[in-house]
């Protein structure tokens, strides 16, 4: 089902300069929080995120913003032949060795870059799992007409159960990779190049068996098909062989046991917290929830997290979980009850018993928009809503009263993600986090140069 090809990508030319590759990368734009970004920036002057997440400045105007001088570094690196392109056509063997928070054991996962051919949602061919704000693709947008490049790989999944691609990329690459680099994490990164012809022709067969899952980039995927559609109606050239018909993209198989899903929590905007009162949010909750109160010591935020940590352990027979925290320390263990009845709590007739059951799901449909705000069919948009992904900075943030609650949650299983994707079905935003991310800098794809 997808259409996959080798192409001639761009990359830092670390045999003629003296750069540390391993400085130089950085994760996804939406990865990146402000304290990264000003890191990132401070870490290389040649840090990727100059061409993926710059800053905005005073007096920024249509001819000069981020965007325009994402493109012009873009220009200058290559002219001062920092950044070079393939002279030969590849796929890109990417792999990366980490370590978890806390824990000694190495991963190592493995995949590959390539250009991958658009399809729109409807042929099946490419599925999303999530919904995506327009704020986010409009500002990929702009990056991307503005610069003409595809600085970071979106992520994609594919289930290969006789690891087929797996066996034929191990048994094509060398054991010295090309590049190996360590970043300022510790992370190993490692690189080959691809241009083999048998293999190459051997994983573009095996891919088209296959149907791609987004697990990382929905938002960028999406900015890719606006852009090749606007560039079809400008040109006039819709033969489906044009550079903006293709996008990089990082594959990997979901069998990968170095694949993993992290919780979003939740934190709700100081404006919607106005006029609610959270004893009557609770015995509204209470209808379908088993409810315990407890205390956050949010002076000791370590203490706080263990806490929340141990409201948050799965339960047998537990359908979905939540803790409930508000500033000033009261906190609520939300426990789902065994007998309550999804339909009765969210009214959706065209949403699958699946896609219900999902807490991402029970929490916006439910707690928030029926218990919260008191209103079923409100739709919150980006500002109302801070993500994070980690324990201790969300309760910091309510710590601090940037928001009026915090919602954190237990990680959704990369197989439901999929089992929801095949169905065609989509979760709220910034249903899931994929571990680890791709960074970018590695390779990028410049579409005005020669591929497939």
């Amino acid at each position: 089902m997808a259409d996959v090809l080798p192409f001639a990508g761009t990359r830092f030319n670390t045999k003629e300069h003296p750069l540390n590759l391993g400085n130089m990368l950085s994760p996804p734009f939406d990865a990146v929080s402000p304290e990264e970004q000003k890191q990132l920036h401070e870490l290389d002057k040649y840090n990727v995120v100059r061409l993926s997440c710059g800053f905005q400045a005073p007096g920024d105007d249509d001819s000069n913003n981020p965007y325009t001088r994402a493109a012009e570094t873009y220009r200058e690196w290559k002219a001062q032949n920092l950044l070079v392109d393939e002279q030969r056509k590849c796929f890109y063997v990417y792999e990366y060795e980490f370590s978890l928070p806390g824990s000694r054991k190495r991963y190592k996962r493995r995949g590959f870059l390539a250009l991958v051919k658009l399809q729109d949602y409807r042929s099946g061919k490419i599925r999303a799992h999530e919904m995506t704000y327009e704020a986010p693709r409009m500002d990929r947008l702009y990056l991307l007409k503005a610069s003409n490049v595809n600085a970071e790989p979106i992520v994609a999944l594919y289930k290969d159960e006789a690891h087929e691609v797996d066996q034929i990329l191990h048994k094509a690459v060398d054991p010295k990779p090309q590049e190996e680099v360590k970043d300022s994490q510790g992370g190993i990164h490692r690189l080959w190049l691809l241009h083999k012809k048998e293999p190459i022709l051997a994983i573009n067969q095996a891919m088209k068996n296959l149907r791609l899952y987004i697990a990382d980039g929905t938002d960028r995927y999406e900015t890719a098909l606006a852009y090749r559609d606007e560039m079809r109606e400008n040109t006039g050239r819709r033969d489906g062989r044009q550079p903006y018909d293709f996008c990089l993209m990082y594959l990997n198989n979901v069998d990968d046991p170095a694949i993993t899903t992290k919780a979003v929590h939740r934190v709700l905007a100081r404006d919607l917290g106005i006029d609610v009162d959270v004893d009557e949010v609770i015995e509204d909750i209470e209808e379908f929830f088993d409810v315990k109160e407890f205390k956050l010591d949010l002076a000791h935020l370590d203490k706080a997290t263990e806490t929340v940590q141990k409201h948050l352990e799965i339960k047998k027979d537990c359908k979905a979980q939540f803790v409930m925290a508000l500033p000033g320390g009261r906190a609520f263990e939300l426990r789902l009850k065994k007998k309550a009845a999804l339909d009765e709590m969210i009214e959706a007739e065209f949403m699958s018993e699946l896609v219900k059951s999902q807490d991402v799901t029970i929490l916006h449909r439910f707690i928030i928009a029926r218990g919260w705000i008191g209103n079923p069919e409100v739709e919150l948009d980006e500002d109302d809503i801070i993500y994070n992904r980690d324990i201790t900075e969300t309760l910091d943030l309510i710590k601090r009263r940037k928001g009026c609650v915090a919602f954190l949650m237990n990680p959704i299983e990369k197989e439901r993600v999929l089992e929801i994707a095949e169905n065609g079905e989509l979760m709220p935003q910034n249903s899931t986090y994929f571990h680890p991310k791709v960074l970018s800098g590695m390779v990028l794809r410049d579409l005005n140069v020669g591929f497939g």
